[in-house]
């Protein structure tokens, strides 16, 4: 279950990024706390569900990731959305995952 809210909310990240880049970004995407000021996310959900989530936003390019806050009792997977779109993951014993990982089905 926390699985699934992690990629979803990975996905929201993901939107809200396009979203910001198309409107008050002028072109760049936005931090984390840019989404959040520009309305486009709020932060309840991210201390919700057992994944710790972060966002590395440069402009042109973003990565958001989830890794599990307690490897094994909220979640094994860790993931990873960029402006791709695309969500990726695996089983990284705790440590984030990145571009290198198989995309995840939903």
């Amino acid at each position: 279950m926390n699985e699934a809210v992690a990629t979803s909310i990975l996905q929201w990240v993901a939107s809200a990024e396009n979203q910001y880049k198309a409107g008050p970004g002028k072109g760049s995407y936005g931090s984390l706390q840019q989404l959040v000021d520009a309305k486009l996310m709020t932060t309840d959900q991210f201390d919700k569900y057992g994944y710790k989530f972060d966002v590395n936003a440069t402009g042109a390019a973003f990565e958001a990731t989830a890794t599990p806050k307690e490897y094994g009792k909220g979640g094994k997977r860790s993931f990873f959305i960029d402006q791709t779109g695309v969500v990726r993951g695996d089983d990284h014993g705790g440590g984030a995952a990145t571009v290198g990982d198989k995309p995840v089905q939903h």
